[in-house]
């Protein structure tokens, strides 16, 4: 193999991999920066109104459902409590980046909530995607010893969940909102993902959870939370406008006059004239035109478990809490399309220099 083929082959293969990187450029550019207030669930915390030692990262929203007093005396959709967990936190997995995470609990008895946050300014008809990490924590009795270094035993499902109201609505169980799929999440971090479609400029993501049984422990464990633009509206096309075409009609041909020829007699025949035959009329119609929900204390402390840290003092500023009363893909695939076709324009400019001087040398 010639030196200028082994020249030749490097600049292919070089050429190769700047393509492969050119074409992957548009994709990170086609995501834009986290919509959310707080998306770690850091400080600062505030207090729920009429909830005692209850707390909330702001500017998260609480929000569950209370059962009737024959469920809540069972034990059945309790009001759940709202604290920070922290990275100590035994067994020192509760938190998943930085200091703190969101968990919601009751102990002894199942729940049916969760947290939203309302985001503005979102252009309507972009694609969003909402992502969030989730962890779980669910067992039946401690006593059992069968949930060793506080991992789950005997667990209840969880059905968690998260979703997004295209239309910024706070009801959680809206026919508006789309859910991911449920994942019970024990025990590790697990990542909840769903994308919708802007109705309006404000949209709501929410993050729900039940437990099926009355456990023990019924934990639920929230961080690093994450909403962005996938891809811009789509621009709208003007519809090219129908134009009815008018045929001309055909042009009527005159019957020629018939004259009368004079008889080999002397006596004048009268002139015969023949009466001029009225062609046809055609009709043109023309093309139709297009018309353009009492506070239980915090769950019971396991003798093997330490305590945990206190919460956060940082802003005793009450957050709001939605109590709920009930009666009864691949997004826009490389929206920089064009950047990359100015990229692969470049870069073919760029082979057919290389293999012409190439070329060149091996022919001097």
């Amino acid at each position: 193999m010639t030196r200028a083929s082994k020249l030749l082959r490097r600049i292919l293969a070089s050429t190769g991999i700047l393509v492969m990187l050119l074409m992957l450029a548009p994709i990170g550019l086609a995501q834009g920066p986290n919509l959310l207030q707080n998306p770690g669930f850091e400080r600062p915390y505030v207090a729920l109104p009429a909830k005692e030692n209850c707390r909330i990262a702001a500017p998260w929203v609480a929000w569950y459902i209370e059962g009737s007093k024959e469920e809540t005396s069972q034990g059945y959709r309790l009001a759940p409590e709202y604290k920070a967990a922290f990275s100590s936190d035994y067994p020192g997995n509760r938190v998943r980046s930085g200091e703190l995470s969101q968990q919601y609990f009751h102990s002894f008895g199942n729940f049916q909530g969760g947290v939203y946050q309302q985001v503005t300014n979102i252009p309507v008809g972009s694609r969003l995607r909402f992502e969030l990490w989730g962890m779980t924590w669910s067992c039946d009795r401690e006593s059992k010893r069968n949930c060793g270094g506080a991992t789950s035993g005997d667990p209840s499902s969880m059905h968690s969940r998260i979703g997004i109201d295209p239309t910024g609505g706070a009801d959680p169980f809206s026919q508006e909102i789309v859910w991911s799929p449920e994942q019970n999440a024990y025990d590790k971090w697990y990542l909840f993902q769903v994308e919708a479609v802007a109705k309006r400029s404000t949209v709501t993501v929410f993050v729900y959870s039940y437990p099926d049984y009355r456990s023990q422990d019924n934990n639920v464990y929230l961080d690093d939370a994450s909403l962005v633009v996938l891809a811009p509206p789509a621009t709208a096309t003007r519809r090219p406008t129908n134009t009815a075409t008018k045929t001309p009609l055909p042009t009527e041909t005159p019957v020629p006059t018939g004259t009368s020829t004079p008889m080999p007699t002397n006596t004048a025949v009268p002139t015969a004239t023949s009466s001029p035959t009225k062609a046809p009329t055609m009709t043109f119609t023309p093309a139709p035109t297009n018309t353009p929900q009492p506070t239980n204390t915090m769950r019971p402390t396991d003798t093997a478990l330490p305590t945990s840290a206190p919460q956060p003092t940082d802003t005793p500023v009450p957050a709001p809490t939605a109590t709920v009363t009930r009666t009864s893909p691949a997004s826009r695939w490389l929206a920089g399309q064009g950047e990359l076709v100015i990229y692969l324009f470049i870069v073919g400019i760029v082979i057919a220099l290389l293999i012409g001087f190439v070329l060149g040398r091996r022919r001097g």
